[in-house]
């Protein structure tokens, strides 16, 4: 049964939001005293880009679902988008020779946005035991229990999922030419719907998407301050872990 259409995983949708919300605001941020340069503007869109691209509520889920295994599916078999792009020498000779750059870069980004959404699916396993205790996993307590049972490994793969998805979307002078990119490959799709559907199309559109609000995160930012949101990210999300097994030795 897919996940999406049992109702307890609503609750860990809405206990997640609130808790990226409560350790992205201000107050958690300035417990970090070298993060407290970082501006609220550029700290508002780093959470509207967690809370409406990674995990939007459970409504918009359920309308995006089909695209995200369509995008899954491109992910883990990249070579059925390229394979619309004809011939080497004709791939270079429309998008120059930072084309496989920036497909590489691409495909990096979203197999990590497709890998971090894995991680809610080990967190939906341990968070029905708590459910079946009767207890709210929207009050912290219990879930940061939850974060809690999360083993090392698969927190750490997560976060550096996250960081790497980041770190490829402030890629300024890669994303113009992924974009491109998705832009023929999706007008290329919509002359053989005989074997491209309207999931395959709104998959590559997911994906168009996920790097265009991206790209808006790290806008006429430099490049040292997005380093410090990369490093801001990574100590966050590790910190969040480690306090929530400190909180349930």
């Amino acid at each position: 049964m897919n996940p999406l259409e049992e109702k307890e995983f609503g609750l860990l949708i809405i206990a997640y939001r609130r808790s990226l919300q409560k350790r992205y605001s201000r107050e958690n941020l300035n417990r970090f005293q070298e993060f407290t340069s970082i501006d609220q503007g550029t700290v508002d869109r780093l959470t509207s880009y967690f809370l409406e691209l990674l995990y939007p509520e459970l409504e918009e889920r359920i309308k995006l679902d089909q695209a995200f295994a369509a995008l899954a599916s491109f992910v883990h078999s990249p070579e059925k988008m390229w394979g619309l792009l004809g011939s080497i020498g004709t791939i270079i000779f429309k998008f120059g020779k930072q084309f496989f750059s920036a497909a590489k870069a691409g495909v990096s980004a979203l197999k990590s946005y497709v890998t971090a959404h894995k991680f809610e699916s080990i967190l939906y396993e341990h968070a029905k035991e708590l459910l079946k205790e009767g207890k709210d996993i929207e009050e912290e307590i219990y879930f940061n229990r939850l974060i809690a049972s999360i083993p090392k490994k698969e927190a750490d793969d997560f976060r550096h999922q996250i960081v790497s998805l980041f770190s490829t979307l402030s890629r300024k002078d890669l994303l113009d030419k992924i974009l491109e990119v998705m832009d023929y490959v999706i007008m290329k799709m919509k002359t053989k719907p005989e074997t491209y559907t309207e999931n395959d199309i709104g998959g590559i559109s997911l994906g168009k998407g996920i790097i265009i609000r991206g790209k808006d995160v790290f806008t006429e930012l430099s490049q040292e301050k997005i380093q410090l949101i990369l490093k801001g990210i990574d100590t966050i999300e590790k910190d969040f872990y480690e306090r929530a097994l400190a909180e349930n030795k």
